[in-house]
C-alpha cells in the first residue's frame, strides 16, 4: 500500500519542479511571448510537449481500461488520428503561415466576417473548456481515490488545488514557458508508462501473447467500431481538434518557420500511434492480471465496466507501492499538461477574436487566463455532480458536436470561392448540432440498425454545409 505521506512527497517535488522551470522560461516575458513565444520556438521541443498534451489524463485511465469491452478497436481511431495530422501539414500549416495570424479564427473573420470568427472562437472555447475540464476531473478523481481522498481532502477542494497549481505554472509566460514545461511533463509521462508496463510485464505469465491478443478491426458496418467509421471519423476528430484547434495551433505557430511547424506534425503523427498503442497494451497487461488473480474488474451496480478506474485498481492494489507512486507522477503529468496549455489558448482566442474594438487591451490578458480558469472549475463541478463514467467516449461525442460546423466551414472558405451572409452563421451552426444530436440518438431507429460513431462529426460537418449553402450563400465571389 502506498504511504500518502510518499505520495504526497512525490508531487510536490514534481510540481516544485514544474514551477521553477515555469518561472525561469518566463522571465521578462511579454504578450508576444505570451501570446505565440515570439515565433521562436524550437520544432521538436514542441514535438515533445505535444505528446502530453495529446494524451492527457483521459487517456492515461480511460484507453487502457476500454480494452476490457471494446479490445484494441481505439487504434481505429488513431490511424485516423495519423491521416488527420497529414492534413494539418498539408493544407492548414501552410495556410496560417502564409496569412501570419495569431488566432486560427481570423482567417474565418477575413474569409467571411466578424461572426463567422467569433463563432469559431466560442465553438473552440465551448468544446476546449468542457474537454480540459473532463480530462482534468478524470484525473484528479483518481489522485482523491488513492492519495488525496484517505489525507482528509475533499473533492471539491481537490478540484480548487489542482486548478491553482495550473494557474500559477502558466499565469506568467503564457506560450514560452509553456513549450518547456510540456516537453518536460512529456519525458516524465513517457518514462512513468514505460515503468509501469514493465511492473506488469512481470506480472502476468505471458505478457507477449497477452499482448497481441485484442483485437484491432471491427468489420461490422452497422456498428458503432466499424473500422472505416472509426478511421474516418478518427481523421476528422484530428484535424479539426488539432488544426482548428487556438490551442494545438498556438503551439505550431510560436515555430521560427512554416516547415519547422510541418516537421513537428510529421514527427507528432507518427509517434501519437506509437503511445496510443503501448496505452492499449498496458490495458491488456492490467486485464490479463486481473484475470489471473481471479478479481472481478470494477464496475457500476448494474455490471458496467468503470473504464476509468481498471488502470488505477490494478497499480494501487496489485502492484508494488513504487509503482503507485510512478503511476501518481505520472498522471500529474499527463493530467497538467493538457490542462495548462488551454488557458492561455482560450484567453487569446477571447482577446482577439470576440471582444469588440473598444475593448482590446482594457482587460489584461492575464485576466482573462484566470477566469477561465475558474470558468474550468466551475464545468468540472457539474461533470462531478453527474457522476460520468467513461470520459474517453464523452470527450470524443463532444468534440463530434462542436467541431463538425468548423471543419465546414474551413471546408467551404478554403475549397470554395463561395461567400455567406455571416450574421447567419452562429445561427445555422446550432442547427447543424441540433440536426446531427438527433440523428445521433436516433441513428439505429432511422438507419436500420446503423449506429453513428465517431463519423458523427463529418455528420455535422455535411449538415451544416447544407445549411450555409441553402440559407446562407450570397451570389458574390471570394476575390
Amino acid at each position: 500500500m502506498l504511504s500518502p505521506v510518499a505520495g504526497f512527497l512525490a508531487l510536490g517535488a514534481y510540481f516544485l519542479s514544474l514551477v521553477t522551470l515555469s518561472f525561469y522560461r518566463s522571465r521578462k516575458a511579454t504578450l508576444d511571448d505570451y501570446y505565440i513565444g515570439s515565433r521562436n520556438s524550437t520544432w521538436w521541443l514542441i514535438t515533445l510537449g505535444m505528446i502530453s498534451d495529446s494524451v492527457s489524463g483521459v487517456t492515461y485511465v480511460s484507453v487502457p481500461g476500454s480494452v476490457s469491452t471494446q479490445a484494441y478497436s481505439y487504434m481505429q481511431v488513431v490511424f485516423g488520428y495519423f491521416l488527420g495530422y497529414l492534413i494539418i501539414t498539408t493544407i492548414l500549416l501552410p495556410l496560417y503561415y502564409k496569412r501570419n495570424l495569431i488566432s486560427i479564427y481570423s482567417y474565418l473573420g477575413e474569409r467571411f466576417g466578424p461572426h463567422a470568427q467569433k463563432t469559431g472562437s466560442m465553438f473552440f472555447i465551448a468544446s476546449r473548456t468542457f474537454g480540459s475540464a473532463a480530462r482534468l476531473y478524470i484525473s484528479v478523481m483518481v489522485l482523491h481515490q488513492f492519495l488525496l481522498g484517505p489525507a482528509g481532502l475533499s473533492p471539491v477542494l481537490s478540484f480548487v488545488v489542482a486548478m491553482g497549481l495550473i494557474v500559477l505554472y502558466t499565469y506568467k509566460g503564457g506560450i514560452k514557458a509553456l513549450v518547456w514545461t510540456e516537453a518536460y511533463q512529456s519525458v516524465i509521462l513517457l518514462a512513468a508508462i514505460f515503468i509501469l508496463a514493465g511492473f506488469f510485464w512481470n506480472e502476468v505469465q505471458d505478457p507477449i501473447a497477452t499482448i497481441m491478443k485484442p483485437q484491432i478491426f471491427f468489420t461490422d458496418p452497422k456498428a458503432s467500431n466499424f473500422f472505416l467509421k472509426q478511421i474516418f471519423g478518427g481523421m476528422l476528430i484530428t484535424s479539426a481538434m488539432n488544426g482548428l484547434d487556438q490551442n494545438i495551433m498556438q503551439l505550431n505557430l510560436s515555430c521560427k518557420r512554416l516547415w519547422d511547424a510541418q516537421k513537428n506534425m510529421i514527427t507528432l503523427a507518427f509517434t501519437m500511434v506509437a503511445v496510443n498503442f503501448f496505452f492499449l497494451a498496458l490495458g491488456a497487461l492490467a486485464i490479463q492480471l486481473f484475470q489471473e488473480k481471479g478479481i472481478a474488474l470494477p464496475t457500476l451496480a448494474n455490471g458496467a465496466v468503470i473504464h476509468d478506474q481498471v488502470l488505477s485498481t490494478a497499480v494501487f492494489s496489485h502492484l508494488e507501492p513504487i509503482a503507485a507512486l510512478i503511476f501518481i507522477v505520472g498522471l500529474a503529468a499527463a493530467t497538467f499538461s493538457s490542462a495548462g496549455t488551454i488557458l492561455p489558448a482560450i484567453a487569446s482566442s477571447i482577446e482577439i477574436d470576440l471582444f469588440p474594438k473598444e475593448w482590446k487591451n482594457k482587460i489584461p490578458v492575464r485576466v482573462i487566463h484566470a477566469l477561465a480558469a475558474v470558468l474550468i472549475l466551475i464545468i468540472i463541478l457539474g461533470i462531478y455532480k453527474a457522476e460520468a463514467r467513461s470520459l474517453i467516449d464523452i470527450v470524443l461525442r463532444c468534440s463530434g458536436y462542436t467541431y463538425g460546423p468548423l471543419i465546414g466551414l474551413y471546408g467551404l472558405g478554403i475549397f470554395t470561392k463561395i461567400q455567406l451572409k455571416h450574421q447567419r452563421i452562429p445561427y445555422l451552426c446550432l442547427i447543424a448540432v441540433a440536426i446531427s444530436a438527433y440523428l445521433d440518438w436516433n441513428s439505429a431507429n432511422l438507419f436500420g440498425g446503423y449506429k453513428i460513431g465517431v463519423e458523427l462529426i463529418a455528420v455535422n460537418a455535411i449538415v451544416f454545409t447544407v445549411l450555409a449553402l441553402v440559407f446562407a450563400r450570397t451570389p458574390t465571389t471570394a476575390q
